[in-house]
């Protein structure tokens, strides 16, 4: 759902983004919080959470368009989602349909080369799969 990903530091990197969940199980009050406010961001869409929050796993991935700080991004984005320092502004994310066991770290880091290869593929099949279902229409 998070176009804008609030964090306390800046990153010059820009383009593709792998995803990974947190070892840590959410916390179902973090949860019930997390959802409330995005339906108060965006009351107009139908907005359908996850009924499951995969842990210790690569979900997927986001191009980072920009990294900006709060005062660009409250100009350029007026009420916009998050109110941390610093917001990567993402888009074309991608979910994967199967999930690769990962430790994540902190902040950006260099992901597993095996990891990187089999989750490109999987992006890949998906790709096939989604032109061949438009070009059956």
């Amino acid at each position: 759902i998070s176009r804008h990903e609030g964090r306390t530091w800046y990153t010059s990197h820009r383009g593709r983004l792998w995803i990974a969940s947190t070892v840590k199980p959410p916390d179902q009050d973090v949860i019930r919080s997390l959802e409330a406010q995005y339906r108060a961001i965006y009351p107009d869409k139908n907005l359908v959470f996850p009924t499951f929050y995969p842990t210790g796993c690569l979900l997927g991935c986001v191009n980072v368009d920009d990294c900006l700080p709060q005062e660009e991004y409250q100009k350029l984005y007026p009420g916009g989602e998050s109110d941390s320092p610093y917001v990567f502004i993402c888009s074309n994310p991608t979910s994967l349909k199967l999930r690769f066991p990962v430790k994540g770290q902190h902040k950006i880091y260099q992901l597993d080369k095996t990891i990187h290869k089999a989750a490109m593929k999987c992006i890949q099949n998906m790709a096939k799969i989604q032109a061949e279902q438009v070009k059956a229409g």
